[in-house]
């Protein structure tokens, strides 16, 4: 028996990724703000950390920030903490040389930047050698495993989850976007449902996860207006 899910026999959540920066999901309209600086002025450089759990949407972020920047893909580069090697710096040079000769302001993105380990010094020192030179977006689960050295040299950013009521918004987006119509109030309970002992918040994972199965449950017919909530079980 093969599974669908929604109208487009692919995961509804995934077919909805943001593309721009409007289109971020964020907890807390500060955050946005602040971090919208960045994708949209494309002259400003500096380093900054994004902490958050797991799922809360610091790489796209951090991806839709420098796609909003750049025009050059060349002029980015992007490396997970705990792949960085001895070449990863000259690679970082090349990326800043050729950014500069076509008039943009690189843009370095760090995923897990704590796995860098005794690594973190090379960073450190290589900040400061281009301090407002280029953009720097460092990512984290553990901001409490970087040295304090570099959390001192980055503006740091905390992502938040989402709650359950923040949860609602954000599947109802998506949902009411291709005809699916359900109360708030039954989502809310449903998102509820799905936290863990003492946990407030979800991820976006979390909640993606929720918005395919009530579009599988409820496909190939989406719910007339006022139709009562198949809730997941």
């Amino acid at each position: 028996m093969q599974n669908t899910c929604g109208e487009f026999g692919v995961s509804l959540w995934n077919a909805n990724t943001p593309t721009y920066f409007n289109d971020i999901a964020f907890a807390d309209d500060y955050t946005r703000e602040d971090l919208a600086d960045y994708a949209y002025n494309s002259n400003l450089t500096g380093n900054i950390i994004l902490e958050g759990g797991y799922g809360s949407g610091k790489s796209t972020i951090a991806q839709i920030i420098a796609t909003e920047r750049l025009a050059d893909s060349l002029s980015l580069f992007e490396i997970n903490g705990e792949v960085w090697s001895d070449d990863t710096l000259t690679v970082i040079e090349n990326t800043y040389a050729w950014a500069t000769a076509n008039g943009n302001i690189a843009v370095v993105i760090i995923n897990e930047v704590d796995r860098l380990k005794d690594k973190q010094f090379k960073l450190r020192d290589f900040l400061d050698k281009h301090a407002q030179r280029l953009l720097v977006i460092m990512k984290t689960n553990h901001l409490a495993n970087i040295d304090g050295s570099i959390v001192d040299r980055s503006d740091v950013y905390y992502v938040r989850g989402f709650t359950p009521q923040k949860a609602v918004g954000i599947a109802q987006h998506v949902l009411q976007r291709h005809g699916y119509t359900f109360a708030d109030d039954d989502l809310e309970k449903l998102f509820t449902r799905r936290l863990v002992g003492d946990e407030e918040e979800l991820s976006l994972r979390q909640i993606g996860r929720i918005v395919d199965k009530l579009s599988m449950q409820n496909a190939p017919t989406p719910p007339k207006r006022g139709g009562s909530l198949r809730l997941i079980k």
